[in-house]
């Protein structure tokens, strides 16, 4: 196989505009609607959050800062694949390299964000007809597979330039 690029446009597409866009659109939902963003983020044991309790500063501050830092997550993936794509075009093991650099601490943010969220849900994180409650949560679980499985599909080397199986074949220029 010969390969131009050591991101193809599906990857690119995937990590450098939709992962961008859903962080970007979080981290704008979260600054717009902070109490909203905070109540939906676990089950409350009375089934609703407490009514009209206004979130403390802390609790604020710190909502805001983490929408901040996810929002600044999907910039960096948007900036740096464009650029190594545009670049590093003749250089597709630097490419890989750099892009399996960013992508290795997303895909373990993936892992443990869902995990997290299991966890969070106790002992009715399995009962997903629970889940209809949730809107949140099916978002959060839909979007968080929908990153981690080409996340590990990229690791994998599926559908793109792999250096150490593809290294000898470039430009259709065999290399010894």
């Amino acid at each position: 196989m010969v390969y131009q690029s050591a991101i193809p446009s599906l990857y690119l597409f995937i990590f450098g505009w939709y992962e961008p866009l859903l962080t970007l659109l979080g981290c704008t939902g979260a600054i717009l609607w902070p109490k909203e963003a905070h109540d939906r983020q676990a089950p409350w044991p009375s089934g609703a959050p407490p009514p009209d309790s206004p979130l403390a500063l802390a609790t604020l501050v710190t909502l805001v800062q983490l929408a901040q830092t996810v929002g600044l997550l999907g910039l960096i993936n948007f900036f740096v694949l464009g650029a190594t794509k545009r670049y590093l075009s003749g250089q597709p093991a630097v490419q890989e390299k750099i892009v399996s650099a960013l992508l290795t601490p997303l895909l373990l943010g993936d892992i443990s964000h869902l995990g997290i969220t299991l966890w969070a849900l106790g002992d009715a994180r399995w009962d997903v007809m629970k889940w209809k409650k949730s809107g949140t949560l099916w978002l959060t679980v839909v979007t968080g597979l929908s990153l981690l499985l080409p996340r590990v599909a990229w690791h994998l080397g599926f559908g793109r330039y792999v250096h150490r199986r593809d290294g000898r074949v470039f430009y259709g220029i065999k290399r010894a």
